[in-house]
């Protein structure tokens, strides 16, 4: 498994993920992050919110929203 990390971006503001998710592959991460962007936001709000996915080095495999 490897560990991803959500830096979460929603109009302008930026929050970094420090801690991040062990999970066996990134099709599996843009997955949750898809989830967690519904779980969090209403449907009208979605299009301010959107998600880097990012591996342990930094560098960002995917963005999701």
């Amino acid at each position: 498994m490897a560990r991803y990390y959500f830096h979460v971006h929603f109009d302008d503001q930026d929050e970094e993920d420090a801690t991040g998710l062990d999970l066996p592959d990134l099709d599996t991460a843009i997955d949750e992050a898809n989830r967690a962007r519904i779980e969090l936001m209403t449907e009208n709000e979605l299009d301010k919110l959107w998600l880097e996915i990012a591996d342990q080095s930094g560098r960002v495999l995917a963005k999701v929203g």
